[in-house]
């Protein structure tokens, strides 16, 4: 039977990190099943879900110490909860936006989704220079799970209200070849 732990890990950035991580869940019988993986200003973020036989998981659980230590990382391991089962299914869509940096725009965000029930599943947001005047741009890309009774234009509308006041250029549309009209 297979079982899954989640490996999170942060540490100094440093050429053949990932290739050691990867190693240690190898040859301990552990296979990543998924993975992210970033540069923050110098700090390496792993998060990656680990999967193997008990005895894999069990090997890698009791060594994450030597991890930690042989490629100086501070990592954890959380077991996987096992996958639910939505009372209302979800739909998948991908929200996506520009806008001038200010302070707040991600808690503004995910504020109308919580309200609406609409799950983050993955969100990356990055900080670019405008390419005319240098002025830092926040983007976000997010992929969104919205129960299956939750009203797409009440989303687009409520997207839409706080979207226009904080002046965020966003597009909302459907995943997995769903068709369906969006703003942008």
């Amino acid at each position: 039977m297979t079982e899954r732990t989640v490996l999170t890990a942060i540490g100094e950035d440093r050429p053949g990190l990932v290739e050691e991580v990867s190693e240690f869940v190898f040859t301990r019988g552990g296979s990543i099943e998924d993975s992210r993986m970033a540069n923050m200003q110098g700090r390496f973020a792993i998060m990656m879900l680990i999967s193997g036989s008990a005895e894999a998981i069990d090997r890698i659980t009791s060594d994450v110490d030597v991890l930690s230590r042989q490629t100086a990382i501070d990592a954890r391991l959380t077991p996987a909860l096992p996958p639910r089962v939505e009372a209302v299914p979800r739909l998948p869509y991908r929200l996506s936006g520009r806008a001038l940096d200010q302070t707040g725009l991600v808690h503004h965000i995910a504020e109308v989704l919580r309200d609406l029930d609409v799950n983050i599943e993955s969100m990356e947001t990055t900080l670019e220079a405008a390419p005319v005047t240098g002025a830092p741009v926040f983007a976000m890309d997010l992929v969104l799970a919205v129960p299956g009774d939750t009203s797409i234009q009440k989303l687009r509308d409520e997207l839409g209200r706080v979207c226009d006041s904080l002046n965020i250029d966003w597009h909302l549309a459907p995943l997995q070849g769903r068709s369906g009209p969006s703003h942008g």
